[in-house]
């Protein structure tokens, strides 16, 4: 690999807060701080208002912040720094001085903990909270990345957010250096924004989830004792993406399959399912504590609705599921054809059945084997090797 003639720091705005959940961009840059030639990565919060930590003051503050990490910048590593910007002042009309005032501290904090030092821009912020600070950093990056983790546009969050998106991605996805995409639909159909565009395909923490030993969960533990099989999903539980056609068919036809849901619910959700005795609902549980609960599964599901938005997929949850061997069957969204050798892939409701009732009982230890192979090889220790080689030849010398 050519080498660079400095060491860098990464200042990255991610689409997310740094949190216990471990997305593809908090994944990225836990690698990249490692890297020789980073100095140092910050890691740029959403905005947080000061209004919603005075609302939670009354018992879940702590939920807030641990959603945000800390509320002062801080050390996740010793080269991965946390910083969550935080509106502090009253942004009325009339106050917009105070607005601009408050936009130009948070800048400044984030040039403060960037020390001077060279920089690479890293945007995975489609609802960026500041033009003026972006197109501030733009100017004096030695790199600007832009990242489709997603397929930002066709998230369902309303029409003004969907507006707001398409505005952001447009924006920067078109002034950046590199553009990184999680599939080659997106690639395909984002390239008229920006020609040097990239796929880098999701990945998994490998060892977090291959383990030796699990700890033992009691709940499952019960439900295990039934001797009944167990299906599984981990991640958010939206009926904008879950597709109730296979969901209520399968809980029709298995009315003694124990179906279990890890993570964020929705409202929508909770209200449809949790009123079958064989569904249940377990709320997020810390990164490092989601192994000990898919360990229970018997087979690992990812019911999806086949839509624009699932297209632009490629679920961090098929290769965490691998890393642990388990038996995955998935509807056809984006990546699931990448894994068609180690995964099943249904057309609907009656083929979703069939390929749970075969991998129940034709599962074997060869192929425990050869899902966690893929899994290593897609893991994000591997996979960051190529966010790495784009960053090089770009700013290697001519």
């Amino acid at each position: 690999m050519t080498k660079i003639n400095s060491v860098y720091n990464i200042i990255c705005f991610g689409f997310m807060p740094w949190n216990n959940m471990c997305k593809r961009n908090q994944s990225m840059m836990a690698e990249l701080a490692k890297w020789d030639l980073m100095n140092r990565v910050i890691f740029v919060n959403p905005l947080l208002s000061i209004r919603t930590v005075v609302k939670r003051n009354s018992g879940s503050l702590n939920s807030s912040i641990n959603n945000y990490h800390k509320l002062l910048p801080s050390h996740i590593t010793p080269k991965l720094i946390v910083y969550t910007p935080i509106n502090i002042l009253p942004y009325k009309r009339y106050l917009a001085p105070l607005k601009k005032f408050g936009i130009r501290i948070m800048l400044g904090i984030i040039r403060l903990l960037n020390s001077d030092k060279p920089y690479i821009l890293f945007m995975n912020c489609p609802n960026i909270f500041s033009h003026y600070i972006l197109d501030e950093l733009l100017k004096d990056a030695k790199l600007s990345v832009f990242d489709f983790s997603d397929d930002f546009v066709e998230l369902s969050y309303g029409m003004n957010t969907t507006e707001l998106f398409r505005r952001n991605v447009t924006k920067y996805a078109q002034k950046a250096d590199i553009v990184l995409a999680v599939n080659d639909h997106i690639k395909k159909k984002y390239s008229f924004l920006n020609t040097n565009i990239h796929v880098i395909r999701n990945a998994t923490n490998y060892d977090n989830f291959d383990r030796k030993n699990y700890k033992i969960i009691d709940f499952l533990e019960r439900l295990k004792s039934s001797k009944k099989p167990i299906i599984g999903y981990s991640g958010i539980a939206n009926m904008s993406r879950i597709d109730s056609n296979i969901l209520d068919f399968l809980l029709e036809k298995k009315p003694d399959w124990q179906f279990v849901f890890i993570g964020p619910a929705k409202v929508n959700f909770l209200e449809k399912y949790m009123q079958n005795k064989n569904v249940h609902h377990i709320p997020p549980v810390n990164y490092d504590e989601l192994p000990n609960y898919i360990y229970y599964f018997d087979v690992a599901i990812v019911p999806f609705k086949k839509n624009e938005h699932t297209k632009g997929n490629d679920l961090l949850k098929l290769h965490d599921y691998l890393a642990m061997g388990k038996p995955v069957v998935s509807t056809d969204i984006g990546g699931a054809e990448d894994l068609k050798d180690l995964i099943s892939i249904a057309q609907n409701p009656l083929d979703f059945l069939g390929q749970i009732e075969k991998t129940l009982f034709n599962s074997t230890l060869e192929d425990v084997v050869r899902r966690k192979k893929m899994a290593l090889k897609n893991s994000w220790h591997n996979r960051i090797k190529e966010v790495e080689s784009l960053i090089v030849n770009f700013l290697s010398p001519t």
